[in-house]
């Protein structure tokens, strides 16, 4: 059946307004790649208005155009069998700024299955995938035997230059109302280590005052437009934090600019916080790297973890993995090593009949009955979905059967209460041992055991 295109016109403005008021950007394209029509979030994450792009080719939006060319052959043409298919890609808005966005995209068919528009869900991930890199250097850095103290204390200061676009990093130290300048990153080199300043007249003194992280990211619009520092310097925009050392609170780490930016996000003032805690581990030892591992392993856990359970994460769990692997080759070793994979029987429906904030809890009542009865050396982590794998180091497949059987019945005695309703969980398990084999081996016959574990009637475990 043939749409005309008065048809269209009417679907793409009924499209327009079931997207208006979503907080995610928003874009509809048709299967020529022009923008038929976007909402207000679209509009405010590329810096467009809607009359400049519609009926625009969505190459205006990509930062390259090999990207461009690769989406439209794989995702977005007549053939592609897309269907809420997510990935990171590059776009560049009105402004020429360059960001990495979450894209989710989706195809609109009719009712005999023919393509009509495309449907493309963006969220700027710059924020994320920037604080993951700063991280990873932030561990660089801290974790350097190299490295003396103020050389570390420099490469963080213009660490936090870089991440925060603001070029003036200050390391200080606040003795009664007198602010010192210990170490400086400047583009002018304009400060040196022992410059001192009323503390009255910096920005610091807002941190002082709240004891925590202050911003501000136009001074000259804001209510401290009158404030000395801006009268003096005419420094636009600030973000520091004090800096505690063994508890008690020994100066600030700040960074600013002659240039107002953007208005600065939580992620920012946990990354200053970060900055300023691993400075403070450095003063409060001289014989500090025991100290810095610590609180690096802290980061380490964040970065390694799966937020919704506590659980390590799947990244974490294959680099688990592959040590254990590592450590039980050879014809000489004899250390047992098994691998089970979990996956908790019509967890579909759960989330279709009791939504997804059930099967979330669901997911957490794994993860904690995991850490309460499973011993330390055993490695339980999220693998994806409703999935989850355990290594188990020093035990055979038949030492883990018990062992499983027992955290089997503890899940299912332990039922949930949904809408008045006692809801009671079974898993589906693939268990075998790994001596010998590949991870690619070992993954693959684990994965066949627990479809094996679901075709026989699922609640039950399948060794290997």
């Amino acid at each position: 059946m043939m749409i005309s295109r008065t048809e269209n016109i009417l679907d793409e403005k009924t499209l327009s307004l079931v997207f208006e008021h979503i907080d995610t950007a928003v874009l509809i394209g048709n299967l020529s790649r022009e923008i038929v029509a976007m909402n207000t979030a679209a509009e405010d994450l590329f810096g467009y208005k809607r009359e400049e792009l519609i009926h625009c080719n969505s190459q205006i939006l990509y930062a390259r155009e090999e990207d461009y060319k690769q989406q439209g052959k794989y995702r977005f043409n007549s053939q592609a069998g897309l269907v809420d298919d997510s990935y990171v890609t590059t776009y560049r808005n009105k402004a020429g700024k360059v960001f990495r966005g979450q894209t989710t995209a989706g195809a609109i068919k009719d009712n005999l299955g023919n393509t009509l528009f495309f449907v493309v869900m963006v969220k700027d991930d710059s924020s994320r995938l920037s604080a993951e890199e700063t991280l990873n250097k932030l561990h660089i850095i801290t974790s350097s035997r190299q490295l003396s103290f103020s050389q570390r204390v420099y490469e963080i200061l213009k660490l936090g230059t870089e991440h925060f676009g603001l070029p003036i990093g200050i390391f200080s130290q606040i003795v009664g109302d007198e602010y010192v300048v210990q170490q400086a990153v400047h583009p002018e080199d304009a400060l040196d280590s022992g410059m001192k300043f009323d503390l009255g007249i910096t920005y610091c003194w807002h941190v002082y005052q709240s004891n925590d992280v202050q911003g501000f990211h136009h001074v000259s619009q804001s209510a401290i437009f009158s404030h000395p520092c801006y009268e003096s310097f005419k420094l636009e925009a600030y973000l520091g934090t004090p800096i505690f050392v063994d508890g008690e609170r020994y100066g600030t780490l700040n960074f600013s600019s002659q240039e107002p930016t953007r208005p600065f996000i939580r992620q920012d003032f946990e990354l200053i916080r970060l900055f300023a805690e691993w400075i403070g581990h450095e003063i409060a030892r001289n014989n500090d790297l025991l100290e810095l591992e610590n609180a690096h392993q802290q980061m380490r856990t964040l970065a390694n973890t799966d937020a919704l359970t506590g659980l390590p994460n799947r990244g974490c769990t294959e680099r688990v993995m592959a040590q254990y692997l590592n450590m039980s080759k050879g014809a000489a070793s004899k250390r047992k090593l098994a691998c089970a994979i979990f996956d908790f029987d019509y967890f579909k429906s759960i989330n279709d009949n009791y939504g997804h904030h059930i099967g979330d809890e669901v997911l957490q009542l794994f993860a904690q009955s995991v850490k309460q009865h499973c011993r330390d050396d055993d490695h339980y982590g999220r693998w994806g979905g409703e999935e989850f794998l355990a290594i188990f180091p020093d035990k055979s497949a038949a030492d883990v059967l018990p062992i499983l059987q027992r955290l089997k019945k503890e899940i299912y005695d332990r039922p949930m209460s949904v809408q008045g309703k006692e809801l009671r969980l079974t898993f589906s398990v693939g268990l075998t041992d790994c001596q010998g084999d590949s991870m690619g081996e070992i993954l693959k016959r684990v994965d066949g055991l627990l479809y094996q574990a679901k075709d026989n009637g699922r609640d039950r475990i399948e060794v290997g």
